[in-house]
């Protein structure tokens, strides 16, 4: 069988307890570590880059919307353009545009510049999730959501990753320097680009889909699980707006009790770092136990143990963050697989909306809480209460789907015969 041919087999095809294509996998987790190291680039320079420009809090925490409008919210339109024209094509210039642009930030001398930097950035950013979490999906075969643990652990680790290569840079070179990061990512490119596995033409897509497909169009499937895709739309929102708070308010504190550049990056590193090892430990517990009880015990974990970490004294706060990270983390891509299983013809499309749009929504946290802070107890007081709402979202399982607690998958919840699981996602099909 040809690269591509197993590629976009149906999930059904796999054999149990095994991969259906391990090194689509590994590649999708590689592009996805590229990629999201660049994206974090911004969260510990947001204090110098303020102090640089001579920013005010506002023009500060505007930057973060609209770097998520251009890398989150317009997801579901590059999953769309994508599979239009040229899935592969997305999936390698996003990283590249990421790390042409986002490694820019150094030279950025205005506001302006800056947003445009931020913008182009997170536009390639964005192009890669759709595909690269639906090639994830496919390659992952029935263990999808350990697949997605790890394609979402990738991305996670990159995150952590890049808060700690930038600051590093700066501290011991100087702030234009960032550029010269641009090269790590353009190698990892090309590697990708002659390693990377053919993906369906999109006219060959179109041709078979019009005979084959017999499952609902989008917005009728995304109708029928509708009550339990938005429990888990909402549950992502808020976890989603809890991390972005810490990303965006936690430098700004370190900054003021006296912190250096390379212990905020470092920092910043150790609490996402956590996040992604959670991510793959939920992955291993949601095949064991169900997404249903992991999304439960990672909500009632991760907002207390947040919000102690900016009750106790600072020398405190990063072993208890770290912890609550772990927690917080677990869910993430957990979450993502439900989703997927829920709509399991349209797979790209709800990872866009999960992973972007949601995480979009979630990234207006820090600039809609900051008005807020001088009446709620600062930036602690903020990342305090969002902790505790992570909490109480918890209660959204209850409109989740119960579930085995091994990989095979079972999704036929009150939901009308002719939407059954044994459809293949049309958006992969070949």
């Amino acid at each position: 069988m040809d690269t591509a041919t197993s590629l976009s087999a149906p999930a059904s095809t796999a054999h149990t307890g095994s991969f259906a294509n391990p090194k689509a996998l590994s590649l999708a987790c590689l592009a996805h570590f590229v990629n999201d190291a660049y994206s974090s680039f911004i969260f510990p320079l947001l204090p110098l880059m303020t102090a640089q420009l001579h920013l005010s809090a506002a023009q500060a925490f505007w930057l973060i919307p609209v770097y998520a409008l251009f890398s989150n919210f317009l997801q579901p339109v590059y999953g769309m353009l994508s599979d239009r024209w040229s899935r592969r094509s997305f999936a390698l210039a996003g990283p590249l545009l990421a790390a042409l642009f986002l490694s820019a930030i150094g030279y950025a001398g205005s506001y302006g510049w800056l947003m445009v930097v931020l913008i182009m950035g997170g536009m390639g950013v964005g192009m890669f999730h759709p595909q690269g979490a639906a090639m994830a999906a496919v390659a992952s075969g029935q263990r999808r959501r350990l697949g997605m643990a790890l394609f979402s652990a990738a991305g996670t680790l990159g995150v952590a990753f890049g808060p700690l290569v930038v600051t590093q840079t700066v501290t011991h070179f100087s702030l234009g320097s960032t550029l010269y990061l641009a090269l790590a990512g353009i190698a990892a490119i090309v590697g990708l680009f002659f390693w990377l596995p053919p993906l369906p033409a999109p006219k060959r897509l179109a041709a078979e889909t019009t005979t084959t497909e017999t499952g609902p169009g989008l917005f009728q499937a995304l109708q029928l699980a509708s009550v339990p895709l938005l429990a888990l739309y909402a549950i992502t929102v808020v976890r989603a707006a809890t991390q972005m708070l810490i990303n965006a308010y936690y430098p700004f504190i370190l900054q003021a009790q006296g912190a250096s550049l390379t212990h905020i990056g470092n920092a910043l590193t150790v609490f996402l770092l956590a996040g992604g090892i959670g991510g793959l430990a939920g992955g291993f517990l949601a095949e064991r136990f169900g997404g249903r009880a992991v999304t439960v015990l990672s909500g009632l974990t991760s907002g207390p143990l947040l919000a102690v970490a900016f009750l106790v004294p600072p020398h405190w706060t990063l072993p208890w963050l770290v912890c609550g990270g772990f927690a917080l983390g677990a869910t993430i891509p957990v979450n993502v697989a439900m989703a997927q299983e829920l709509v399991p013809q349209r797979t790209a499309t709800v990872s866009a909306l999960m992973m972007g749009f949601a995480w979009g929504v979630g990234s207006l946290a820090p600039r809609a809480f900051e008005p807020l802070t001088p009446f709620i107890g600062g930036y602690h007081g903020a990342i305090i209460g969002l902790a505790l709402g992570t909490m109480l979202s918890t209660v959204l399982v209850l409109w989740l789907p119960r579930e085995a607690r091994r990989p095979l998958l079972r999704l036929s919840w009150r939901l009308p015969h002719r939407f059954t699981p044994t459809q293949p996602d049309s958006s992969l099909a070949p």
